[in-house]
């Protein structure tokens, strides 16, 4: 159950991520934010990676890290993409095919293959994340076939759910501390070039006009998040992970757009907790 406690410690962490990320919303660019919160976390992790003084122990680390640095930036730049070309409430319910998507990567990556309990509960989960979503826009037939953005939305999901995985296929090569911290390092070098690339270098001033303590507690929460997220996977299975991500990011963002955005809680929101509480239970037996 040390596994299962780390992840969802990560879960809400993550969640918590979420929320100040949309506290956040507009008052920077969505490059210029992403730039700094992977840049912001490295000090921490490069702390943490110093003090484990363990580091990368195997060439073989190398491959499948720098593809999840690569993959990582590359699923930033797709979802703000995504969002440019349409409406975020037709776009993000893809994410909820996220723990789908890891668990088919996984097979054949690390050769977890999922048992019937696991995958009852990835299924419940993703209900779960389609019942909340569905009053939000259009179906997802619709979305697919005639939003511009979904295309990107279905590619930073596969990008995640395959950055995970080869996460856990690096980590037997390297410490989670030192994985943590080169990955962060790596992804925000990779999206930092893009972004002077573009000419836009003066778009991460806006972010240090933002209020100082969402960017505190946005820091806070990544780096939490992503070191919890690096020690459970010494543990569970990615999909497992990757549905307690979803699960809990759902359950957050109700409860904290009830607390902190006055949003109303609805009995299509319920019926979703209720089946995200279910599959997050079958994984919990599970494992």
């Amino acid at each position: 159950m040390i596994g299962f406690s780390l992840g969802v410690a990560a879960a809400l962490c993550w969640a918590g991520l979420d929320v100040v990320r949309k506290a956040l919303a507009g008052k920077a660019s969505p490059t210029a934010l992403a730039v700094f919160l992977l840049l912001g976390q490295v000090p921490f992790l490069g702390a943490w990676a110093g003090y484990d003084q363990t580091w990368v122990t195997d060439a073989r680390y190398w491959p499948p890290a720098v593809a999840s640095m690569t993959m990582n930036a590359l699923a930033n730049v797709l979802f703000m993409r995504s969002v440019q070309l349409s409406p975020l409430s037709r776009t993000v319910p893809f994410l909820s095919l996220t723990p789908v998507f890891s668990a088919v990567a996984a097979i054949p990556l690390l050769g977890e293959i999922p048992g019937l309990e696991h995958w009852a509960g990835i299924v419940l989960v993703v209900l779960g994340a389609l019942v909340l979503n569905s009053d939000l826009g259009e179906s997802w037939w619709k979305s697919v076939t005639h939003e511009r953005g979904a295309p990107f939305m279905i590619a930073v999901a596969v990008l995640w759910a395959l950055s995970t995985a080869l996460d856990k296929r690096a980590l037997p090569h390297a410490a989670p501390a030192s994985h943590a911290f080169l990955l962060s390092a790596g992804s925000a070098t990779i999206l930092g070039t893009w972004l002077f690339a573009r000419g836009k270098p003066g778009e991460l001033r806006q972010v240090f006009e933002a209020p100082k303590g969402l960017l505190a507690g946005l820091l806070a929460f990544a780096v939490a998040a992503l070191a919890l997220q690096m020690l459970a996977l010494q543990w569970l299975w990615v999909a497992v992970l990757e549905t307690l991500k979803r699960a809990f990011g759902v359950f957050g963002s109700v409860l904290f757009g009830r607390l902190f955005f006055g949003e109303p809680i609805t009995s299509r929101k319920v019926v979703a907790v209720v089946l995200m509480v279910a599959g997050t239970t079958l994984l919990a037996i599970g494992s």
